[in-house]
């Protein structure tokens, strides 16, 4: 009883301690050499060095928030990825290493990048050093024992986790040399953080870290993790140095093969020029009204460019914030012809070689819906219960306003197939209601997330539209091991 008072005492200690927490520790990217549309950590760059067995096929995922529930949910996604294979005979290869992009936000960015690093074969290291691990524990732990922490952003506990036990400071470098080394083939990963400042998604890509004259194949995957799953309140924002401007946003309209102009004596990316396309008349911009979401994303680019007002850092939350299933980039590369990937032009393209015909996309959907009781009593929540409502509140909207989008921005020539795995889709109120009220944290028990990597494979492999798209490949579905009647017994009603 003594030890737990004094344990309890000890965490209360440090959680006040990280209140304080206020010196600066920002990370400070390596300052990017040159622009290079062909090197770097680009999709281009990944498919050139191991391209896809099936390059008709474009596979796209995306993967939720929702801390340990969401990373083991998107865990048995990819398990059942894995198991199905395409095409036959010694030729066949898994789905999972024919996936083009994966783009992610908090829980769901631990699973994308260790995914990106260490391929399908790095799964079974993920549920053993951290699914099955009782991270918060270990977290408040490193905390106590470690008072030097305290002067710290909090957000750094989190990070030397990471790079402790998972990442082992692996760089957005290693990705790309995997890929070279003739292993299995990586994904394009995008992970997503929101910046505080515009309020929008700020994506690991190299085009992003561009703008900032950073080089993202030095950065550490832990750190980009770290930001995608900062969750505001509980932890601090992770703070990234602004290099721009610099001598290679000087250089870059000089060279044709960066896709930089001058645009009213500023260099920028010619796709941010075509984002912001505009007719002008009595001194306002007009966009046209289906390039509204271009020319608001072509302005916060802008911002990072650092010449029209000062952005000398920039501070990075849980991604969830702005878009809690990850789905920014994939409707970015599926509707706009200037980003890499363009999906949109490979959708179009004249060349037999570069078109895509088919296109699988999996969202993965890991939201909670704990019952609350605010309606069963007269007084208000607390103050923090508020705060952390509304948060979420805003996160869920956004999420359904995404999901409600989806057959819209895929273009009707191409035969899609569109997988949702999630929890609303239960049609077993007490199985529904069971995972939908698992907490949002960095721990659950062994038996929990066994469930959720059974029931992310069995959602995945009992799809009609999965297995419409794998048997057009000639691959063919197995079998889940556990079915989701099965998954759901224990929880009947």
């Amino acid at each position: 009883m003594r030890k737990g008072l004094l344990r309890a005492a000890a965490a209360s200690a440090a959680l006040a301690a990280f209140a304080l927490a206020a010196c600066a520790s920002p990370v400070i990217p390596t300052q990017l050499a040159g622009i290079d549309q062909f090197a770097g950590y680009r999709y281009n760059v990944l498919n050139k060095a191991a391209p896809k067995a099936f390059p008709h096929a474009g596979v796209l995922l995306s993967f939720s928030g929702g801390g340990m529930r969401a990373a083991a949910f998107a865990d048995g996604v990819l398990h059942a990825l894995a198991e199905t294979r395409l095409g036959n005979g010694p030729d066949a290869v898994s789905l999972a290493s024919d996936v083009d992009v994966v783009s992610s936000v908090s829980g769901g960015s631990v699973t994308a990048a260790y995914f990106g690093v260490n391929g399908v074969d790095g799964l079974a290291d993920l549920e053993k050093n951290f699914l099955y691990v009782d991270v918060q524990n270990e977290l408040i732990g490193r905390a106590i024992r470690n008072p030097t922490v305290f002067f710290y952003p909090r957000v750094k506990v989190l990070e030397k986790y990471l790079e402790d036990k998972l990442f082992h400071e692996k760089t957005y470098q290693d990705i790309i040399d995997a890929d070279r080394r003739g292993r299995a083939r990586r994904p394009y990963v995008v992970l997503n953080a929101a910046d505080m400042g515009t309020g929008s998604v700020f994506s690991f890509t190299q085009d992003q870290f561009d703008l900032i004259c950073a080089d993202l194949a030095s950065f550490h995957v832990a750190n980009a993790v770290a930001a995608s799953a900062a969750f505001p309140v509980l932890l601090s924002s992770l703070t990234i140095k602004n290099r721009a401007p610099c001598l290679a946003h000087d250089r870059a309209p000089m060279i044709p093969a960066t896709g930089w102009r001058l645009r009213d004596n500023v260099p920028q990316p010619l796709r941010i020029a075509n984002d912001r396309a505009v007719t002008t008349i009595g001194g306002l911009n007009y966009p046209a009204a289906e390039n509204l979401a271009r020319f608001r994303r072509g302005t916060t680019a802008l911002t990072y460019l650092n010449r029209m007002r000062q952005k000398e850092y920039i501070q990075l939350l849980d991604g969830g914030i702005a878009d809690n299933l990850g789905l920014t980039s994939p409707f970015t590369f599926l509707t706009s012809p200037t980003e890499e990937p363009s999906f949109l032009s490979k959708f179009n393209s004249e060349d037999e070689d570069q078109k895509v015909e088919k296109l699988l996309l999996v969202v993965v959907n890991a939201r909670g819906d704990a019952r609350k009781d605010f309606d069963l009593k007269a007084r208000p929540p607390s103050a923090g219960q508020q705060l952390l409502t509304s948060i979420g509140t805003s996160i869920d909207a956004v999420s359904f306003q995404f999901l409600g989008q989806l057959d819209q921005v895929i273009d009707e020539r191409v035969k899609q197939s569109v997988v949702v795995a999630d929890f609303d889709f239960i049609d077993n109120a007490g199985c529904r209601a069971h995972f939908h009220d698992l907490a949002t944290s960095w721990a659950l028990s062994r038996t929990e997330i066994d469930d959720l990597i059974a029931l992310g494979r069995a959602m995945v492999l009992q799809s009609p539209s999965y297995k419409s798209f794998v048997e057009s490949l000639g691959g063919a579905v197995p079998m889940p091991a556990r079915s989701i009647g099965q998954i759901c017994a224990p929880f009947n009603r």
